[in-house]
């Protein structure tokens, strides 16, 4: 199968699934006016949207996506995409700031300074997460497994708070054995290993 329409042809089911989500995309364009966009803003999801109409519907009538054409569609609407997720984080990050702020004028010093946050999420958006990123800035925090732990996949709150009271007193036996709070925050064994794998192990075959 080439490059040019390694999809192949749709299947009728796969047709039906398309046509469904069009009329689920129509019925979101009929509401953006009452979602209180700006006219720069709102003029944005028009284009997304109807870019996206028109190559839904080519699809749909050729019953069959291109992988070029698939690549280069969501290359052209990479710039629209990127400005509507340059707006999201500055408004999620400001609602977040606020209530931040109400809380820690409730705290005392020592309660602001005894602080830890557990942000709860998902594996893949783990890596510079918005939330994680707020509170390492906020707390002076550089990386995570101190005061801020990432629960991934945790989405129930007792089951975060044990995460938590696992790195706490991972990090109270670091600090007692090795005299540095992460040590136990990685694989005990990974400093042997390293060094036997470095020194001692070949990278030829293993020997039958």
């Amino acid at each position: 199968m080439s490059d040019e329409s390694d999809f192949g042809q749709l299947t009728e089911a796969r047709i039906a699934e398309l046509r469904d989500y069009r009329e689920l995309i129509v019925n979101a364009q009929s509401s953006l006016g009452a979602r209180g966009f700006s006219d720069i803003q709102l003029q944005r999801q028009q284009k997304i949207i109807n870019d996206s109409l028109v190559f839904l519907d080519a699809a749909i009538e050729n019953r069959q996506v291109r992988k070029t054409e698939l690549d280069n569609f969501a290359r052209e609407m990479t710039p629209s995409l990127l400005a509507n997720v340059d707006e999201a984080a500055r408004v999620q990050l400001d609602a977040l700031h606020s209530h931040v702020s109400e809380w820690r004028h409730q705290m005392t010093s020592d309660e602001w300074n005894a602080l830890h946050v557990v942000v709860m999420g998902a594996h893949m958006p783990r890596d510079s997460e918005i939330t994680m990123q707020y509170f390492q800035r906020l707390l002076d925090e550089p990386i995570e497994g101190r005061r801020i732990i990432f629960a991934e996949g945790l989405w129930e709150e007792p089951r975060s708070l044990d995460l938590l009271r696992t790195h706490l007193v991972d990090g109270r036996a670091g600090s007692a054995f090795f005299g540095k709070f992460m040590r136990m925050h990685r694989d005990l064994l990974s400093d042997a290993a390293r060094v036997y794998i470095q020194n001692s192990l070949s990278k030829s075959e293993p020997t039958k």
